[in-house]
């Protein structure tokens, strides 16, 4: 029997908990789709698929024009995103294999030029192994959190452990102003509302760091379950949540209190993977990757966070023709989530809004080719949104209002861009 690619992928999402050497070995297979027969996968809508109860609940109508979000304690509600930012549009990414970060032109980046053309400045990390994986950028614009570490790529990639370091980045002189030595195996972050707190999911160990930034000090939380990865904090401030474990769940927390007041979901199906809060709500998508060995498709949940200590699934859609989904970002201009997910060697950019405790899809736009998982995904001011490809080596940059996408390659990388954030 030949083994597909994405076959081989959601083996290892599957197997999280079999010894680590096992794991390089599926990179190689992983990125271009295929079935366990190596014939492609169905071009199905990736999204469009049956709830729990197997009634449909795609209702986008297709248009590019989303709707407005509801849920989260104001249903029907538009989120107010406030006046268009004034000021430079920039953007930094993570160079991961050139051991950089770099700094660009929004404006001009999604005008079409080159990335040398909308090069503004480099800062030089090549005193870090293996290189920046994950960035966060301070709610002020002061500040930039980078996480060195292979974080999965580790797993999927062979890409080195190396120090597992948290850096801290200041935006105004371009320069490391300091380090921490946070757990194994670093990777997504958020900060608080007001700047002064970060929290980082750790891979290797059983808990989420909480950074104090001025002090450039952390404790942990406990979450009881290892992999812990991606973070995201609701448009309050109030409350947030992170992907972890190997069930496919959710911790959510009080971004004040996280180690008094906290909470678990139980029983959710995949591998938790990226996850974003519907703008102006308490309601959190949280996409899974498929694991056939149990034979759950991939998909997401939709996570009531109301109250921190007992999130509340209200919708759960398993995806038809088995994407590999992993980032996702709110795009606030528009009150919706967008996501890349990759079939068949594509990436298509998905929109979704919020009806009715309900994602829906508005729109489905074809990005680029996909090498293995978009781990970056951000949204601009102008409701374009841009997304990361390690392995293919490009930005790509979606126009939601037009319904149109083009790349931008990123030169002199083996392995990169795996990040690109908006500096406020």
């Amino acid at each position: 029997m030949t083994v597909g690619r994405s076959s081989v992928y959601t083996l290892y999402m599957q197997t999280k908990s079999w010894s680590l050497p096992l794991y390089a070995a599926f990179f190689f297979f992983a990125a271009c789709g295929g079935d366990d027969t190596g014939t492609p996968p169905s071009t199905a809508n990736p999204v469009d698929g049956g709830d729990t109860d197997g009634s449909a609940v795609d209702g986008g109508d297709g248009d590019g024009d989303a709707g407005a979000a509801d849920g989260g304690g104001d249903p029907g509600a538009v989120y107010d995103a406030g006046p268009p930012h004034e000021g430079p549009h920039l953007a930094i990414s993570a160079d991961m294999s050139n051991k950089t970060l770099s700094i660009v032109d929004i404006e001009l980046l999604t005008e079409g030029a080159t990335r040398s053309d909308a090069l503004i400045d480099t800062i030089d990390l090549s005193d870090y192994s293996p290189g920046p994986m994950s960035i966060a950028v301070s709610p002020d614009g002061k500040l930039a959190l980078v996480s060195i570490s292979a974080g999965f790529l580790g797993l999927l990639a062979g890409v080195p452990a190396g120090e597992d370091r948290l850096l801290f980045v200041d935006i105004e002189s371009r320069s490391v102003v300091g380090e921490l030595d946070v757990g194994s195996g670093p990777m997504g972050i958020v900060f608080s509302k007001d700047s002064k707190r970060a929290f980082v999911g750790l891979l290797g160990v059983t808990a989420v760091a909480v950074v104090d930034v001025e002090a450039r000090t952390f404790e942990t939380v406990e979450t009881g379950q290892t992999f812990n990865e991606e973070l995201a904090i609701d448009d309050s401030g109030e409350v947030g949540i992170l992907s972890y474990g190997l069930a496919g769940n959710a911790f959510t927390f009080s971004v004040t209190a996280p180690a008094d007041v906290h909470g678990t979901t139980m029983g959710l199906l995949g591998d938790a993977a990226g996850l974003a809060f519907f703008p102006g709500t308490k309601i959190a998508c949280l996409l899974q990757a498929p694991t056939p060995l149990t034979g759950n498709q991939g998909g997401y949940d939709l996570i009531d966070v109301t109250s921190a200590t007992a999130p509340t699934v209200i919708d759960s859609l398993r995806m038809s023709g088995g994407p590999i989904v992993y980032p996702i970002t709110a795009v606030h201009r528009r009150g919706t989530l967008a996501f890349p997910a990759t079939l068949a060697g594509q990436i298509a950019l998905v929109e979704m809004e919020l009806k009715g405790g309900k994602a829906s899809e508005v729109q489905r736009i074809d990005v680029g080719p996909g090498g293995l998982i978009p781990y970056g995904v951000s949204e601009t001011y102008d409701s374009r949104v841009l997304v990361a490809e390690p392995v293919e080596h490009y930005i790509g940059v979606v126009d939601l209002a037009t319904g149109t996408a083009f790349t931008v390659p990123w030169e002199g990388e083996e392995y990169g861009p795996t990040e690109i954030k908006l500096i406020p």
